[in-house]
């Protein structure tokens, strides 16, 4: 507490006191001595305005360099085009704070991750010092790739089923899609509604290699390579790990399944 809300709250006391010593009920008041009760009134009123006119921490500097700190961190996660927006909640309108000589710092607390609702810590680094969180609500309007028609589980999608929309991004995960061509051909794995935002997470690339398959199996490297026929013992996609068994040794081989469907098992 400062020394002028401290001065005001003796002074409010007094004038209490003066009117409640002299006042036990209604009828006493209406028989309380006018100077008495007169100067109760002006104890009252000088303790109000002394109150109001202390300075205080404009709380409209506080939320700005708390939206303009929340702004500056997500751009660094916001992709190229995209526009921020940010506001800060209200603050208690009984938070008086002493002016801040300088303009206020503004720090990120610790552990904090990315996303729509962050806090922003804004301290007075002269004295009087002072510090405090503010909540801020951040809004990363960016493009990202939508479904633009029903598709089902396990369906590769086409270019006429992708769109793509400006959504807030910050309230999605960091793995949401931005170019149509990173969707295009992807298999979904659950089904989703039109308009759903597709994420790294819904999408899976297409098995090219199915258990059963034969398939060609390539051991060595570059400058050397041995082929032989084997059999595919799982699904697999291009860049899955797979196992297949040579149908010449009749050994079970581990490889990386290649675009064109080769199994490569390296040196």
């Amino acid at each position: 507490m400062d020394i002028a809300e401290s001065w005001s709250d003796r002074q409010e006391g007094l004038a209490r006191k003066l009117l409640t010593s002299s006042v036990n009920t209604p009828e006493d008041h209406l028989h309380m001595n006018k100077p008495v009760r007169f100067l109760s009134c002006l104890l009252l009123l000088v303790a109000t305005v002394g109150y109001s006119e202390v300075p205080m921490e404009s709380h409209e500097r506080i939320r700005h360099v708390a939206e303009r700190h929340a702004i500056e961190v997500g751009s660094e996660h916001a992709p190229a085009g995209a526009k921020i927006r940010a506001e800060s909640s209200r603050l208690d309108p009984r938070l008086r704070l002493a002016p801040c000589a300088t303009e206020p710092e503004t720090f990120t607390p610790p552990g904090q991750r990315p996303g729509a609702h962050v806090n922003v810590g804004v301290r007075c680094p002269s004295a009087p010092a002072w510090s405090l969180y503010v909540p801020v609500r951040l809004e990363i309007s960016a493009s990202v790739v939508v479904l633009a028609g029903p598709a089902a589980r396990g369906e590769v999608l086409r270019p006429e089923q992708l769109r793509v929309e400006r959504r807030d991004v910050a309230r999605l995960g960091g793995d949401w899609l931005s170019d149509t061509d990173q969707a295009e051909g992807m298999v979904l794995r659950r089904l989703l509604q039109p308009g759903s935002v597709l994420t790294q997470a819904v999408l899976q690339r297409p098995n090219i290699v199915r258990r059963g398959d034969r398939v060609r199996i390539e051991a060595g490297g570059s400058a050397f390579a041995v082929h032989s026929e084997g059999e595919a013992l799982s699904d697999a996609a291009a860049g899955d790990r797979v196992r297949v068994r040579n149908l010449h040794s009749r050994t079970v081989v581990e490889g990386v399944v290649a675009p064109s469907g080769v199994v490569r098992t390296g040196s």
